[in-house]
């Protein structure tokens, strides 16, 4: 059968078919005439936030002028970027009556194809359609990219729920001054099932007896047909081990030449492929390095990188782990919640360490560290003092916060917050 016929198929099935009932998830995309850019890892609820989008959209247009294709879907592979001109004849064919009006395009993983960018932009440049568009890899944010859409797109982050939202997906609903209520007790509760079992949105809906496994099933899928599959790795075994190395060390400084160094009496590899198995992990979302803070380049780029995982829940079902780790795991949450609210986020570290230093779109800073311990240790606020007066960074500095289990006050400066409520502070 020819791919126009088989596109008519999905686009039918799609206008003929109820959607889900869906869980509201907090990011908010505004109206706007560029490419909407939807970027985040496998099985985060891309496609169940495009049914939101479209849910809202066809109470004013209409389910017959939206578009939407998962590319996907194995019925119409393999497919080559000529293909692509038959999603549009396809469906014209099947509504002529909307050509000329405005048309919605969603498109789903469509990084898949190779040269799906000239597509995209051919259509972009006709004026009658809006496009939205969904994929797993970084890579629709590369240079590559925004040189071949010229400024034609608008890029979304989605990541694993936020705390907010997994209270949502647990049926419940933060009351007004919750921190004074009765309900602090059980927001507390299921914060800590939170920080163990991550966001991925369907674990968090099935039984607990099945996370695990489901979570597992996840890192094998990610694994083959995220990364062996689209990059053509052979050293599977390298990659694995690299992969559960990084995700178990979350909040600790990574360097390619030392875990070389520590591999390569043991395994023949050579420091290039670390390398690149590095680039491909941060490629797909599933790794996050953060760069120590300094006004200088060169210092950024030769100091090592601390790492961090997309979800606490992944991590645990994969990880070598034989503590409950929850500092590590605390500090994680932070650093996805920082990068939800689309912070410019470093590290720095000389005598003492902060964990997290926010780059304000003022030029101030904002020092972060995590410490959830029953008794906070000095150099918790020692470290956030030492960065507040040195020279280089002091006068910037307007914020300083200590992010604790249970304490809460404000002393030499320093904001002590439980962590459960700043998760939950918008």
């Amino acid at each position: 059968m020819q791919k126009k016929e088989l596109f008519k198929y999905l686009i039918k099935e799609f206008h003929e078919k109820q959607l889900p009932e869906l869980y509201l998830r907090s990011l908010e995309i505004p109206e706007t005439r560029k490419i909407v850019s939807l970027i985040g890892a496998r099985r985060i609820g891309k496609t169940s936030y495009f049914y939101q989008v479209i849910k809202k959209l066809e109470k004013s247009v209409g389910r017959e002028r939206i578009l939407y294709i998962n590319f996907e879907d194995e019925r119409i592979l393999p497919l080559d970027v000529k293909d692509l001109n038959d999603t549009l004849e396809a469906y014209y064919e099947l509504y002529p009556e909307n050509l000329g009006n405005t048309v919605y395009l969603f498109f789903d993983e469509i990084q898949n194809i190779e040269g799906w960018e000239v597509f995209v932009r051919r259509m972009y440049d006709r004026g009658d359609l809006r496009l939205f568009l969904t994929g797993s890899s970084s890579k629709m944010l590369s240079k590559e990219l925004a040189t071949s859409l010229r400024g034609r797109t608008l890029a979304f982050y989605l990541y694993p729920l936020d705390f907010r939202e997994y209270l949502a997906f647990r049926g419940v609903e933060p009351v007004k001054d919750f921190e004074y209520s009765k309900q602090r007790f059980e927001l507390k509760k299921l914060f800590e099932e939170y920080l163990y079992e991550g966001g991925f949105p369907e674990v968090v809906l099935e039984a607990p007896e099945i996370r695990q496994k489901i979570l597992q099933d996840y890192f094998e899928m990610i694994i083959y047909r995220d990364l062996v599959e689209r990059f053509s790795i052979r050293n599977t075994g390298l990659l694995k081990n690299l992969t559960k190395y990084l995700i178990t060390n979350i909040g600790n400084p990574f360097s390619t030449n030392s875990y070389y160094k520590s591999i390569k009496q043991e395994q023949a590899v050579s420091k290039a492929t670390l390398l690149e198995y590095v680039s491909h992990l941060e490629d797909i979302n599933l790794v996050y390095f953060l760069p120590l803070f300094s006004y200088s380049l060169k210092k950024q780029t030769l100091n090592p990188k601390k790492v961090y995982c997309i979800d606490n829940g992944l991590r645990n079902a994969v990880s070598f782990t034989f503590s409950k780790d929850e500092g590590r795991l605390a500090e994680n949450l932070v650093f996805l919640e920082l990068m939800r609210r689309e912070k410019e986020v470093y590290y720095w570290k000389t005598r003492g360490e902060v964990d997290f230093v926010v780059k304000e779109k003022d030029n101030s800073l904002s020092a972060i560290n995590v410490s959830y311990t029953d008794s906070i240790e000095e150099r918790e606020t020692r470290a956030l003092e030492e960065f507040s007066e040195s020279e280089e960074f002091g006068p910037q500095v307007k914020d300083m916060i200590l992010l604790t289990r249970d304490t809460e006050k404000k002393e030499n400066g320093i904001r002590y917050i439980p962590l459960w409520k700043w998760m939950l502070d918008n």
